[in-house]
């Protein structure tokens, strides 16, 4: 018996205490030990139950939790927003992220080894997306794709910096126009950013901006190359795209299907996706599946 607990003031909105919950009857239901603690240890609990990434230098409650859960135990279990299905416009997701120990590509434990290799079909067909896309090996420009600055995934880059030093190496490679396309959430320092972008040649910026400026991916797409990343979601909406990617860290979502060398840029990845998708599949689960205990089962065998 596995005895975990869930630290429901983790999660800073209702919306999220919700999932939660869900996913606290999905333990029940196994048979395992669960209860609601805010501050556990490992002396009394197995795992964890977090939702959300956190930030060490803030002072939330949330933040707090979550702080302390990551450093006392190995084996937390971290709910995130989905790699698949991800909206901007929305924090109420049929699907999320669940990792043991993180929720980036190369930080949590996925339970890889317990893949069903036929989960993928089911869980790409409801979010509407094509297993067979072909990918686009036509298209002109390049495409940046920014995050937002303090963002937990860029683990401590200056987005901006990467994003001056990656045109600067692009352009030794390539010469090819550049489109950055900026993070909808407010920006601090984006004005200077704007501003500097400037200096380079053949690079412009397009406007995406929440709440009523919000940019469709799919217009960015369009005559895309290739989108270069450093650990952005959007990465894996290319990849599904059919449009070739370009990872500067590993902690992507779409490394294993990616180039992740600037140097690179005109020797696009344009293998299979088949092996990534079975696996990017089981990182994520349906709010249904947390609530059946379907979830826990697959998850627990990684704590």
């Amino acid at each position: 018996m596995i005895k975990a607990a869930v630290c429901m003031a983790s999660a800073h909105k209702d919306v999220y205490k919700n999932k939660l919950q869900k996913f606290t009857k999905g333990i029940e239901i196994l048979n395992d030990s669960v209860v609601t603690e805010n501050y556990p240890t490992p002396e009394h609990y197995d795992t964890a139950v977090i939702y959300g990434s956190y930030k060490k230098y803030r002072g939330s409650l949330h933040h707090k939790i979550k702080c302390q859960v990551a450093e006392k135990f190995k084996n937390y279990v971290q709910l995130e927003t989905p790699v698949i299905g991800r909206s901007a416009s929305t924090i109420d997701h049929d699907y999320l992220r669940v990792g043991v120990g993180g929720f980036l590509w190369d930080q949590a434990e996925w339970g890889f080894a317990y893949t069903d290799p036929d989960r993928y079909k089911k869980v790409f067909k409801d979010l509407g997306y094509n297993t067979n896309q072909e990918w686009k090996t036509q298209g002109s420009k390049i495409l940046i794709l920014l995050q937002n600055p303090g963002d937990a995934s860029l683990r401590g880059t200056d987005i901006y910096n990467w994003c001056y030093d990656t045109i600067t190496e692009l352009q030794k490679h390539t010469d090819r126009p550049i489109v950055i396309r900026p993070h909808p959430l407010p920006r601090k320092g984006f004005d200077r950013f704007t501003n500097t972008i400037q200096m380079f040649d053949n690079v412009t910026m397009v406007e995406n901006c929440l709440p009523d400026r919000l940019r469709p991916l799919e217009l960015d797409f369009e005559d895309c190359y290739c989108a270069v990343s450093y650990a952005s979601g959007s990465a894996v909406d290319a990849v599904l795209a059919g449009v070739p990617s370009l990872t500067n860290d590993p902690g992507n979502m779409a490394w294993l299907v990616s180039r992740n060398n600037i140097a690179d840029i005109e020797n696009r990845y344009l293998g299979d996706r088949v092996d990534w998708m079975q696996k990017v599949s089981m990182c994520q689960w349906s709010v249904e599946e947390f609530e059946s205990g379907k979830c826990w089962d697959h998850v627990s065998k990684s704590i």
